[in-house]
């Protein structure tokens, strides 16, 4: 008699779960580039607003945008702001916690 009956479920669905951790893992990645990016853009936006028309109207843009103005400060016409946005959740259930993306931009008239 074989003794190898059932190896090949066995197999399937360590396969199986391998494949599901390892786009878990992937979405994960994507999703924080993402949200890298619209931390980027948000911050470039908020600069612009800042330099125009001060930190209310960068705080305004941000929140706008989806991002949280952390900080902003004018200087001779300068405008420095950091601003951060939502981590992405899906992983939330399962314990893991990723950190808050944020991005800084400067503006002025030079």
């Amino acid at each position: 008699m074989n003794d190898d009956r059932g190896s090949g479920t066995l197999l399937g669905m360590l396969m199986a779960l391998v494949l599901a951790v390892s786009g878990t893992v992937c979405w994960a990645l994507v999703a924080m580039a993402t949200a890298g990016q619209r931390a980027a853009v948000s911050a470039d936006l908020a600069g612009l607003a800042a330099a125009q028309s001060g930190c209310e109207a960068a705080a305004a843009v941000a929140s706008a945008n989806a991002a949280r103005l952390d900080r902003c400060a004018l200087e001779d016409g300068d405008a420095s702001v950091v601003v951060s946005v939502d981590a992405p959740t899906m992983l939330g259930p399962l314990g893991v916690t990723l950190p808050r993306p944020s991005a800084s931009a400067r503006a002025g008239p030079r």
